[in-house]
């Protein structure tokens, strides 16, 4: 655990568990009793619970935990001999270690990956348990601002299912229009769920104001491009161009959800390297 944050989250932790959830700054000089929307207060009190029960073993436990999940959640999804899928699985979860760290971000790793899982039931395999999304959400509005990944994923998919409605109707896993209008509606719906935490409407807001920090692009490794002289981004690399051979080399047709997924993902990545991880999930 050598990510300087993850203190300052079981810091935070703790005094929520003393005090009750934080509304207003209780820690730096110059912004005292300024309002704060700690959005990670929930993840917070889990990462303090693996902290007390087993220190620094604890947090590399939570962290080992949700990132064997989320990438057996991706192995769920991938298709294929059992080699291939495991190396594949092996060469993501390559790509997305630059990411994992003992931090509120490893729930919306996990989460981005089950979400996925959620949406391919719906478009490949005929189970609709899109019902299940708007739950998803609502946890994880209180884990993490990163349920903003979350409607990124619902938004690509919405796009490139009516891409694929409208300009390949004949391809494989098309959905119809009332599929499509009902993934509208659970997006909607999920929305809507966001809203349920202490904060109200207002954790909404968060991800927006978050980018919109000029700090964070200008003095933050994470939110900076990646540098490719550093090896630990290289399997980023192996797995940006080995999906784009894989694509050329099937004989199935890229369908539209996918390269939306895919390019959309990958610009991310690029123009931010805390993206890596998600974009390791959606190439996988």
């Amino acid at each position: 655990p050598t990510d300087t944050d993850t203190w300052w989250h079981l810091r935070s932790a703790e005094y929520t568990l003393q005090n009750g959830i934080i509304y207003s700054d209780p820690f730096s000089f110059t912004k005292a009793g300024e309002p704060w929307i700690n959005h990670s207060w929930g993840a917070q009190l889990v990462l303090y619970g693996f902290w007390l029960i087993a220190g620094n073993l604890g947090l590399s436990v939570f962290m080992a935990l949700l990132a064997s999940l989320g990438m057996w959640y991706v192995y769920r999804v991938s298709v294929g001999s059992v080699y291939l899928r495991a190396f594949t699985v092996v060469v993501g979860a390559a790509t997305a270690a630059v990411f994992w760290s003992p931090r509120p971000q490893m729930f919306s790793f996990l989460l981005s990956a089950v979400l996925l899982y959620l949406l391919h039931l719906h478009r490949r395999e005929g189970l609709d348990r899109l019902w299940l999304i708007p739950v998803l959400m609502a946890i994880w509005g209180n884990l993490h601002a990163g349920f903003s990944i979350g409607f990124i994923l619902l938004g690509g998919s919405v796009a490139g299912a009516i891409l694929s409605r409208l300009l390949t109707p004949s391809a494989d896993a098309v959905l119809s229009w009332a599929q499509i209008r009902k993934l509208i509606i659970v997006t909607v719906v999920s929305v809507a769920a966001i809203v349920i935490n202490p904060y109200g409407i207002q954790m909404l807001a968060v991800p927006f104001q978050t980018v919109g920090i000029g700090a964070l692009q200008n003095f933050i490794q994470e939110w900076n491009s990646p540098d490719f002289h550093g090896r630990e981004t290289w399997p980023f690399i192996m797995l940006l161009l080995g999906t784009l051979g894989a694509v050329g080399a099937g004989s199935k047709r890229l369908d539209w959800t996918d390269f939306l997924l895919f390019s959309g993902t990958a610009f991310m990545a690029l123009l931010a390297g805390r993206n890596i991880a998600l974009f390791a999930v959606v190439a996988t």
